[in-house]
């Protein structure tokens, strides 16, 4: 068994998914979806589109997957509560705080945990099970042996089998975030991605990737174990939702019931997805490789324009025409005694009943009697419900039955068996019994002090003195930060530590090091990860490491890693409950750098702050290089930095870690985040540690930032040596 997922941004959208033939659809209202420019879905819409898929059995699954705020955190409860007693059947989630949330106040709702959530191995998978999700969406960059050794786990997979395709690592990337504030962690991206970018003096479409289309190795991904095949789309036409899912329906029934046949998908169809709003350049995505050039569209990718005779067919077959589930009537009207109508239906094998009875006693005919076929007739108008007429047992003995009393109990027994049907299976959902508050308090109340606002980590209690952690990744800009007192400690990755220099600089460094471990875990790169753990646990100057994912603190916690683990910006504490999660599970957290001041969740002594340095816009499973035929893996002397230029000129720096098994790409920003006027503020919040995060700068450029941040930490107010922003912090995003 495998389930059809289709994208619903509008409700035509939904009728047609479902007359198309998807299982299941997922939405969102109009709070917490991370598609906000969708038109999306009242409450009153919702229940309308959740009674009706469970009608034909089908299922509706609700976004809520932004990153929340505390405000937003508050309305949840109030948002949820009339969608979950309706019969919501799960909600898909990527904040932990909105998580754990759900998962203690509406217990029988199922969690499904977003793409945005980074899931790229088993472990990932396993950490989220753990918290008791009911399925995870993995990461649209796995290929297809890394998701069966997923699926092999036992845990419930959703994937991606068509649409857009975003550059980065969903959840991961901030680029629309950091050039207008329009964050993609709160469904507002405006897609950077989709622009033009010079490298080497060539322009070209190096960040946008052709769209998905998968129909032809569908039997290979139903073979690899994968429960949910997902649609990409929700921003996109009813026409589109309607006819990729009919499609797709086709080709995933075919394999089913003929298991081993060779599937061959016809022209026609294949035409009919290239046409229905897909990018001018379509492939399997990454399910047959790690990256590739062929998956960039390097000229500019337009969307194909829809066919009108092909897009009217689509809407009048699936949206025009809904389905409707066959009623019968059972009528009975004699003289003397009241008239009766009962109906019954089966919905999912399950038999529903339902039975009025006329206030009115029915009159011998006078003249001509009511026949059979004048009550069919009224039974018939079943107009605007989701019901039409199956069979009709009609009784009238010699009675006048009026059409208007026909009608009227027509309308009524149709109005309880609706009840009956939508009701039967979640009126007696449980309801929710904490409050946010108490879903602060973690099990360990010792350990922490929780106010109406937030909790407070009493762990370091002893105001211990804020550590000034300076991550570096060249060799010259560890040298530099081991041999100047500002730097309290430092943070190096596997470039520093392959570097030949790098041996005796650690070894004789007089200060805490800190490893931080890739951006992604991957099967792919699993054993590189176990040789840096092994590594940090068995090197007595590394006093920890950083951790970019879930996936890689469950690894971590596989192997019995003894020391620190911390984690990175893009593990995110967005609200004071994923906040109180992240500091039970990591010994320090990092405050997300799209927040400002004000909405930075108040944990005093748990969080660091970058006080410097370029925000990493994207995490990248393709590679710049790769892409323009600039390849440098496998060479002694590359260099790890290369340089791209938008339309105005403006550069971003990209970070290029290029191996035999995997490759990967961070883009930062164009102009380095300095948190020099907010120093004062920072220090009343006690942080538990400053970062200076370096990318390329020289030492030159290095001396220069310390001696600045020397007299800022020192009460001296000077102008910054370097072009800045405090973007997110002044302003923080919607």
């Amino acid at each position: 068994m495998v389930e059809l997922l289709s994208p619903a941004g509008e409700y035509s959208s939904f009728l047609g998914a479902i007359n198309a033939g998807a299982d299941a659809v997922y939405l969102a209202g109009n709070m917490y979806g991370a598609r906000a420019s969708a038109v999306n879905f009242s409450n009153e819409e919702l229940i309308k589109a959740i009674r009706y898929a469970h009608l034909f059995n089908r299922k509706v699954f609700l976004t809520v997957n932004t990153l929340t705020k505390n405000n937003e955190l508050e309305n949840l409860k109030d948002f949820l509560n009339p969608l979950y007693q309706s019969g919501l059947d799960a909600v898909i989630v990527q904040d932990i705080g909105v998580f754990k949330y759900i998962k203690e106040t509406f217990k029988d709702l199922d969690i499904h945990v977003s793409t945005q959530a980074v899931v790229t191995s088993k472990y990932g998978a396993e950490f989220y099970k753990k918290l008791g999700a009911a399925r995870v969406v993995l990461a649209r960059e796995l290929t297809l042996p890394e998701v069966k050794e997923i699926t092999s786990t036992g845990i419930e997979t959703e994937c991606f089998i068509h649409g857009a395709m975003c550059y980065s690592y969903s959840g991961m990337c901030l680029f629309s975030s950091f050039l207008g504030g329009n964050s993609g962690n709160r469904g507002r991206c405006k897609g950077p991605c989709r622009q033009p970018y010079v490298l080497d003096n060539k322009e070209a479409y190096l960040l946008s990737l052709a769209d998905m289309n998968t129909v032809e190795i569908i039997d290979r991904l139903i073979n690899a174990g994968i429960y949910s095949f997902k649609i990409e789309g929700r921003l996109k036409s009813p026409s589109y939702a309607a006819g990729v899912t009919a499609i797709y329906r086709k080709y995933i029934d075919f394999c089913l019931e003929n298991p081993g046949k060779e599937l061959i998908i016809s022209e026609e169809d294949k035409n009919i997805l290239k046409t229905l709003y897909s990018r001018t350049s379509t492939g399997t995505g990454y399910y047959d490789r790690v990256s590739s050039r062929k998956m960039v569209t390097i000229e500019k990718g337009a969307y194909a324009k829809v066919d009108d005779v092909l897009e009217k067919k689509i809407i009048e077959k699936y949206i025009d025409t809904p389905l409707k589930q066959k009623i019968n009537f059972e009528f009975k009207a004699v003289p003397g005694v009241n008239a009766v109508l009962k109906v019954n239906t089966f919905v999912n094998g399950k038999e529903y009943k339902a039975e009025t009875v006329s206030e009115e006693i029915i009159d011998t005919a006078q003249k001509a009697p009511s026949s059979k076929e004048d009550i069919l007739k009224q039974l018939k108008k079943l107009g605007n419900t989701d019901f039409e007429l199956g069979n009709a047992e009609i009784t009238v003995d010699n009675s006048f039955v009026p059409s208007s009393l026909v009608n009227k109990l027509r309308r009524e027994v149709v109005e309880l068996l609706e009840i009956e049907i939508y009701n039967s299976d979640f009126t007696g959902r449980s309801e929710f019994t904490r409050d946010s508050l108490e879903l602060l308090k973690p099990e360990d109340n010792s350990e922490y002090t929780c106010t109406e606002s937030f909790c407070i980590d009493n762990r370091e209690s002893d105001n211990k003195k804020s550590d000034k952690r300076a991550f570096v990744k060249t060799i010259d800009q560890f040298k530099f930060v081991l041999n100047n007192s500002f730097y309290d400690s430092a943070v190096i990755n596997k470039d520093i530590i392959n570097n030949p220099e790098s041996k005796e600089l650690i070894k004789d460094s007089n200060k805490p090091l800190y490893l931080e471990l890739p951006p992604v875990l991957r099967s792919l790169n699993q054993s590189e990860f176990e040789d840096l753990i092994e590594y940090a646990s068995g090197n007595e100057k590394i006093k920890g490491v950083y951790a970019n994912q879930y996936d890689a603190y469950e690894l971590l916690k596989e192997k019995s890693f003894k020391k620190e683990i911390c984690s990175n910006a893009n593990i995110y504490s967005y609200n004071n409950m994923s906040a109180s999660i992240n500091l039970k599970i990591f010994d320090e957290i990092t405050a997300p750098l799209e927040l400002n001041l004000y909405d930075i969740p108040e944990i005093n002594t748990g969080f660091s702050f970058m006080m410097y340095g370029r925000a990493p816009l994207m995490h990248t499973a393709n590679c710049v290089l790769k892409t323009t035929g600039k390849c440098r893996k496998g060479s002694p002397d590359k260099e790890n930095f290369v340089t791209i230029k938008d339309r105005l000129g403006i550069d971003f720096k990209v970070y290029t870690q290029c191996d035999d098994s995997l490759c990967f790409n961070t883009i930062y920003n164009s102009k380095p985040t300095s948190l020099h006027k907010y120093f004062k503020r920072l220090e009343d919040r006690k942080v538990k540690s400053y970062i200076f995060s370096f990318t390329d700068e020289n030492t030159s450029e290095i001396e220069k930032i310390t001696n600045f941040f020397t007299n800022i930490f020192n009460g001296i107010n000077t102008e910054p040596p370097y072009d800045f922003t405090a973007y997110h912090m002044k302003n923080g995003i919607l």
